[in-house]
């Protein structure tokens, strides 16, 4: 009879044990279906979140892109596509014309240790692009020397708005060296165009000079017409009153004639650098009209995304 209970004993302890294991190989089974469920998941949660941007932004629906950016950004926190991520969300920004968001993400991808280099060059080109949309050109000229074709073109802009042709010229020479066939003749022509510009038919200084031996007549030659013949008519009329008084009357006549002479020398030199200016603004924005940014912008431009 006991021996009878050792025997049942025995074999109750190995059915239990035998149904542990059981227990336990199902679980790990399960626990291994359950990660591949969730690593599939999320798999997909991820390139739907990136899609879904991507067809928003192409779309031009650049601020549910944004949402849908910041989605994946939220839900894979150390994504190995963080900076590429970052800098989609800056170019959405830039198309909605909110720079300083634009400027955070591209910073956040310039200083980020975890960024391919290739990523950061293309953050630090849209960086000096907003400095030179937002018309902060000393900044642009102030970025250290590189050999980067896009940053030559944004200072070679920069140089051209401020004025220095020089400068200029020589900056879009050496961007030239980096472009395809096409844009090289297209900055040829630029180049062609800006060494043309101290050529422009502005007024000329010993001209004006000339016309102004007579009274406004250097107003005269920069056709303002009303201007000078405020400036003859008083002129005319002083200097007659000189000759035809006496004594100090005379004197202080004479004297208001030939001040009234020198202002309209003056006059003359400021209208004359008003128009010439004039001249070059409207000439600079031709020039920027036919060689706008974008034109060079989109040559080689390194596809990250």
């Amino acid at each position: 009879m006991r021996s009878l209970i050792i025997i049942l004993l025995a074999a109750s302890l190995l059915t239990a044990q035998e149904v542990q294991e059981a227990i336990d190989t199902t679980d790990a089974h399960s626990n291994a279906y359950i990660h591949e469920d969730w690593s599939y998941f999320a798999e997909r949660l991820r390139n739907e979140f990136l899609a879904l941007g991507e067809r928003k932004y192409r779309r031009g629906e650049y601020r549910a892109a944004v949402m849908e950016y910041f989605s994946f950004l939220y839900h894979f926190p150390e994504d190995e596509l963080l900076p590429l991520v970052h800098y989609r969300i800056g170019r959405a920004y830039e198309q909605l014309e909110e720079f300083d968001l634009a400027r955070q993400q591209y910073t956040l991808v310039r200083d980020s240790l975890d960024a391919d280099s290739r990523v950061q060059v293309v953050c630090l080109r849209q960086l000096a692009r907003i400095d030179y949309e937002q018309g902060r050109y000393q900044a642009v000229l102030d970025l250290p020397p590189m050999d980067d074709p896009y940053i030559m073109v944004l200072k070679g802009f920069a140089s051209l708005t401020e004025e220095n042709w020089t400068g200029s010229e020589e900056l879009f020479r050496q961007a030239r060296r980096f472009y395809p066939f096409k844009a090289r003749i297209i900055l040829d022509r630029l180049i062609t165009d800006i060494q043309a510009l101290p050529d422009l038919p502005y007024y000329r200084g010993w001209k004006r000079t000339l016309w102004n031996l007579l009274p406004g007549g250097g107003l005269v030659y920069l056709h303002n017409w009303g201007e000078a013949l405020g400036y003859a008519v008083g002129i005319g009329t002083l200097a007659a009153a000189a000759v035809m008084t006496q004594n100090w009357t005379r004197y202080t006549m004479g004297l208001g004639a030939a001040g009234l002479y020198v202002m309209s020398f003056k006059a003359a030199a400021r209208t004359m650098d008003e128009k010439n200016l004039a001249i070059r603004k409207a000439r600079l924005a031709e020039i920027n009209a036919a060689y706008s940014l974008d034109t060079f912008w989109s040559f080689a431009h390194p596809a990250i995304y």
